[in-house]
């Protein structure tokens, strides 16, 4: 299977808090964030507090190599409800001879499942002072900053779930691409039959088949093999009611 180079550029490491001197007052950044909040309404404010503290899929920057070890770190840690560090086998030579083994899909990247609150204790600290999150622009309606302008990239579950299902699926002629896809049609299908059931997204046609792709947060696009028009269930336009269901 042939996979694209995967080289994530959009990341950015998390700072520790500075200080900032204003007329003779020592302000750290948590303060700064607090001020900066104050000018948003409150409805966005509890938002951004429930955020915090729900359990999510966070898409996660180690040093090169260490993706591994940071996932066996974090998974016993109080909080943390799973890591997913994806990889796949492919073929190496030894000493003349051809094993398969399982290396990384995405160097240096992994998934955690916890809650921003909960992430802050592990982030940027030693042992793993080499984990950082991905980080996203979050701004209001009128392109104002929230907070400090930034917020940790948060992977939907319904496009883990999919994710996942890809990745374990033992097809040759799967696809994957590091940029987002544009789908021509708005529907969404669910995968009712074979190694890919389950997997949810969007009807495309690439290499003339009938395919099902989607577009995964801050990765890019996975898309299966041919699949039976007689396989897929149409869930109909995206929707708040449609993606409880996919998830």
């Amino acid at each position: 299977m042939a996979i694209d180079a995967v080289t994530l550029n959009n990341g950015q490491f998390s700072h520790a808090p500075r200080e900032e001197q204003r007329c003779g007052i020592s302000k750290s950044s948590t303060t700064l964030r607090q001020e900066s909040l104050d000018v948003v309404s409150p409805s966005i404010v509890s938002a951004l507090q429930e955020e915090s503290e729900k359990p999510r899929w966070y898409l996660m920057r180690a040093a090169y190599g260490q993706e591994s070890k940071a996932a066996a770190w974090l998974a016993d840690k109080e909080g943390i409800e799973e890591v997913f560090c994806p990889q796949w086998t492919k073929d190496r030579v030894y000493a003349g001879k051809r094993k398969k083994v399982l290396v990384s899909l995405l160097p240096n990247i992994l998934f955690v499942k916890s809650s921003q609150a909960v992430l802050r204790r592990f982030v940027g600290v030693p042992p793993m002072h080499f984990l950082h999150h991905y980080y996203e622009p979050y701004k209001d309606e009128y392109g104002r900053d929230i907070g400090n302008g930034r917020r940790p990239l948060v992977i939907p579950e319904s496009q883990m779930i999919s994710f996942r299902k890809w990745l374990e699926a033992d097809a040759e002629d799967k696809i994957y691409i590091q940029n987002k896809f544009h789908f021509k049609q708005n529907d969404i299908v669910r995968v009712t039959e074979g190694q890919f059931a389950g997997f949810i997204g969007h009807v495309v046609r690439l290499k003339g088949q009938t395919r099902v792709g989607v577009n995964i947060e801050g990765i890019g696009f996975v898309c299966t093999t041919y699949i039976p028009k007689y396989c897929l269930e149409n869930l109909g336009e995206p929707s708040l009611e449609n993606y409880e269901r996919m998830e």
